[in-house]
């Protein structure tokens, strides 16, 4: 019996696997795992290999919580940093490129291509500079309202006078003083947007109209007197868009004019094409950008009864001719939206996605703080990160 017992239990010794078949065992089921999950990102490669790894270049600026610190790029190899004590170009390396100094309480500061324009509302002075600095200094006959400025160095502006509104325009070429000045003596029509065409020819004014129902005009004028041929104000076309309120216009590279109302993004061209396109909204959109080859917006809630409604925080990518180019849902609202490079960063929160125009995720970066403002660099894998009070140069690494 003591013999048999000793048998089966040598028997059952043996049939216990040994460390080392525990060790091949579980090198199998590794090599298995592994295998399954080449598969599976071999599926969704393009997604998988788009998650963002930064590393901190080292490069940031520092500035307090109150200075009212923004930032600007076109998308090359400097940006520009503008605080209540002025405004600097600095590199992608960190280097002070040049300085210049004003006072203002709350500046903003507006950017086209590589130029920008600063003030602040109420105030007289507005100051248009380059990447090699000033390129001249604006002085308003009345406190200001708006103003917008064209890649040419164009500045436009809406003050405020006694009996209604001005609008006026600045030229690089002639910076002592107006090139085209429209009083609006009405104080019942508001010029809401103004913007000029690249090569100083027209403005845009979108205007709006309470003498009787609510409704926009968007009228077209020369801006030299040369052109104007007598006409009042240089006007040559006018659109009146009923129950709608205009709140952008824009002149694009190509010459056309991008209008965005509340209920539809409009595009037209000045001289006899009229009306070339337009796209209604069926939701309200959260985030709308337009670049120098497309715009995009991003969906908020959907409109009452809209029967064309879409989720909140889809990502709508248009060119200039009106052709829808891709989609992108981010799955929650957005808090940030601008463009770069062909390519579109959206701000969910702390999460930030780089898609292309073909709505295609590029990458995605999740950040430890709260941001107020991202912005490409001299590529889509150079980013600046402006937090509250630091500002940083982030560079994507990229596997192997």
């Amino acid at each position: 019996m003591d013999d048999r017992k000793s048998n089966y239990f040598e028997a059952i010794e043996r049939k216990k696997p040994s460390a080392i078949r525990k060790l091949l065992i579980a090198a199998f089921l590794i090599v298995c795992v592994i295998g399954i999950q080449q598969v599976i990102f071999g599926i969704i490669d393009v997604e998988a290999r788009q998650n963002l790894r930064m590393t901190d270049m080292d490069i940031g600026l520092n500035y307090g919580f109150d200075t009212q610190a923004s930032f600007y790029s076109s998308g090359g190899r400097h940006f520009f940093f503008s605080t209540r004590d002025g405004v600097q170009s600095i590199s992608s390396n960190g280097d002070i490129r040049w300085h210049h100094g004003f006072s203002m309480a709350r500046p903003e500061m507006v950017g086209r291509g590589d130029v920008v324009a600063i003030a602040e509302k109420g105030g007289q002075s507005v100051y248009v500079l380059n990447s090699s600095g000033l390129m001249y200094m604006a002085s308003l006959p009345n406190p200001l309202l708006y103003f917008t400025v064209n890649p040419s160095g164009y500045l436009a502006v809406i003050v405020r006078t006694e009996i209604g509104y001005t609008v006026i325009v600045y030229s690089p070429n002639r910076p002592d003083t107006y090139i085209y000045r429209a009083p609006l003596n009405d104080s019942n029509v508001f010029p809401f947007s103004v913007d000029v065409s690249f090569c100083g020819t027209y403005i845009v004014k979108a205007l709006v109209d309470v003498n009787t129902l609510l409704f926009s005009r968007l009228t077209f004028s020369y801006v030299r007197r040369v052109d104007s041929r007598g006409m009042p104000d240089g006007l040559f076309a006018a659109y009146d868009l009923s129950e709608q309120l205009i709140v952008r216009s824009r002149f694009t590279e190509c010459g056309k004019v991008i209008v965005v109302t509340d209920t539809q993004i409009l595009a037209y061209e000045p001289g006899t094409q009229g009306l070339l396109w337009s796209i209604p909204f069926n939701n309200r959109p959260d985030k709308l950008y337009i670049g120098e080859r497309g715009f995009v917006y991003i969906t908020g809630e959907p409109f009452l009864n809209s029967p064309n409604a879409v989720n909140p925080g889809t990502l709508h990518i248009y060119n200039f001719d009106g052709q829808a180019l891709g989609t992108y849902y981010l799955e929650r609202r957005a808090s940030h939206l601008s463009m770069g490079h062909n390519t579109v960063l959206a701000g969910a929160g702390r999460t930030f996605f780089a898609i292309d125009f073909n709505g295609r995720r590029l990458w995605t970066y999740t950040t430890m703080q709260d941001v107020r403002q991202m912005l490409f660099l001299e590529n889509t894998d150079t980013i600046l990160q402006a937090g509250s009070i630091r500002a940083t140069v982030l560079r994507r690494l990229r596997s192997n």
